[in-house]
């Protein structure tokens, strides 16, 4: 990763295109966000590889590469703004390194943060109904650790009330962390394509982090055989708030 130093406007656009999932016109960043990056920089950032530049000349659009997210998590954790940042840039930064240290310790990316940070307020989402990890199973619900039943498949709200059914048993308090092979094995009886798939949806709920293993050399087969990939990156471990 070039370690070349940038202007506040060039960190700026980098930090802003990583916001907006990678993307964004060039246009934007003046209009919305105050931060006019001139050909100068632009080019500059091209050639550096932190950015790519496509569209036409009255609409460019930029794209933050994983060169540019590799630095701007290195921005993160600097901890000291570049000079004449003023009080504003070192409370900035000061915050950013709060935000490198948690990811850091959660074993998150850069993307995994961004995804989360976009996921619709649960205002936006259809109402799932809450599972209580005490309750028993009724005639019309399969327990959660029983044998397959024979019926119609599960629709997607139900197998995600069985997936929280199983974390919220398994997880001694809310928020701490779950092994998916632990939770699968809860769920033994559903497709296990459907539990993925339940998997990556709330991962995109407010709340719910799947997690991969920090230390990947103590990973075992079975929780290796139990992660779900998001994007490109294998999780092991899923976290949620109180449903």
């Amino acid at each position: 990763m070039s370690d070349e130093k940038l202007t506040s406007v060039e960190t700026a656009a980098l930090f802003i295109l990583l916001t907006e999932a990678g993307e964004a016109l060039n246009v934007k960043l003046a209009q919305e966000h105050g931060c006019k990056l001139e050909k100068r920089s632009r080019e500059k950032l091209e050639k550096l590889r932190l950015i790519k530049v496509g569209g036409t000349p009255r609409r460019l659009v930029l794209r933050l590469t994983e060169a540019g997210r590799d630095r701007c998590r290195a921005e993160f954790a600097a901890g000291s703004p570049p000079p004449r940042s003023g009080p504003m840039g070192g409370a900035l930064y000061a915050l950013l390194l709060t935000v490198d240290r948690f990811l850091t310790a959660r074993g998150l990316s850069l993307g995994d943060f961004v995804t989360a940070s976009n996921a619709p307020v649960a205002e936006d989402l259809p109402a799932v109904p809450a599972a209580s990890a005490a309750a028993e199973p009724t005639s019309a619900e399969p327990a959660l650790d029983g044998p397959a039943l024979d019926g119609p498949a599960l629709d997607e709200p139900a197998v995600e009330e069985r997936v929280r059914a199983a974390y919220h048993k398994l997880a001694p308090r809310t928020g701490d962390l779950v092994n998916l092979a632990d939770l699968r094995d809860l769920v033994v009886d559903l497709d296990p394509a459907d539990v993925d798939a339940a998997l990556r949806r709330l991962h995109r709920r407010p709340g719910v982090t799947l997690v991969p293993e920090a230390n990947q050399k103590a990973l075992d087969a079975r929780t290796r055989a139990a992660a779900v990939v998001v994007g490109d990156q294998p999780k092991h471990m899923i976290t949620m708030a109180a449903s």
